[in-house]
């Protein structure tokens, strides 16, 4: 049986946006993805749903491997 961690929880969070930019905001501890989108979409639905000061992620393709 596989632990249950904060970042598996993340990865299953951001899993439907792959290879997208998301737009994250934090509130009382859990980050909230509030907005998407290829491009600079992400930076406008954000602010469209009240959230100018969000932090952008670029989302990795799930079937590559990342080393940073």
């Amino acid at each position: 049986m596989s632990e249950v961690t904060n970042e598996n929880l993340f990865a299953e969070m951001v899993r439907p946006y792959e290879n997208q930019w998301i737009a994250l905001e934090e509130k009382e501890g859990v980050r909230i993805i509030v907005g998407s989108g290829r491009s600079v979409e992400a930076v406008r639905d954000a602010e469209d749903h009240g959230h100018p000061d969000a932090v952008l992620f670029k989302v990795p393709s799930f079937s590559s491997t990342f080393i940073p």
